[in-house]
């Protein structure tokens, strides 16, 4: 299924009977990777498309191969405009083999972004890191924090650091934990023994009824 969510992904230009679409949602239950295609459930194979900028996967926790994943950054490629592949409530792959990854997406510097673990796909170790650069975590907070019970303790402290970061930079982000256990005056503690300070830039929402500030 293809769907959107909080951007459109359809814009009609001005020279009538064209349409570009710059964004694009795989819900990845109904679509798959088959030697560089990505096939959709229908058994049809979703065209190329020239004025891609964005892609983005969505799962229910489904886990991605390493060949998914370069089959996705194959794909968007195509695209001279492509500049981002997001995979959202994914399970990926700790790391990438460099080989494995289209020297035209280094040399585009292409980011993989992955929000669940707070990470960037380094495209010459192949390897996840911390975001660091101001838009990178911004981009990863654009569209709100989770902390839930479905993340591993590894990935709590990556969205933690995140958030600190982002904090430190006056970024505004919603955050949702529906892991949390207590709130003192300086921080939340979090189930998993973890704890989030309270920061400034952040709105925290529990169980998204209960909010605090």
């Amino acid at each position: 299924m293809l769907s959107s969510r909080s951007h459109p992904l359809l814009v009609v230009t001005e020279e009538p009977m064209q349409i570009s679409i710059s964004q694009l949602l795989l819900e990845w239950s109904s679509c798959k990777v088959y030697q560089g295609d990505i096939v959709l459930q229908s058994g049809l194979c979703l065209p190329t498309l020239s004025t891609l900028e964005k892609l983005a996967v969505a799962s229910n926790l489904a886990e991605l191969t390493e060949e998914d994943m370069i089959g996705l950054l194959n794909y968007g490629v195509q695209s001279r405009r492509f500049k981002e592949l997001w995979f959202y409530n994914c399970k990926l792959p700790t790391s990438i083999s460099p080989e494995m990854i289209p020297e035209t997406a280094r040399s585009r510097n292409i980011k993989v972004l992955w929000p669940e673990n707070a990470s960037q796909l380094e495209l010459q170790s192949g390897k996840w890191k911390q975001a660091e650069d101001i838009q990178d975590i911004t981009e990863l907070c654009s569209n709100g924090v989770i902390i839930d019970n479905k993340s591993s303790q590894e990935s709590q402290k990556s969205t933690i650091e995140l958030l600190k970061k982002a904090s430190r930079h006056d970024i505004p982000i919603l955050c949702g934990l529906s892991v949390l256990n207590k709130v003192d005056e300086d921080d939340i503690t979090l189930y998993s023994g973890l704890s989030l300070p309270i920061l400034t830039s952040i709105e925290i929402w529990h169980n998204t009824e209960k909010r605090e500030k």
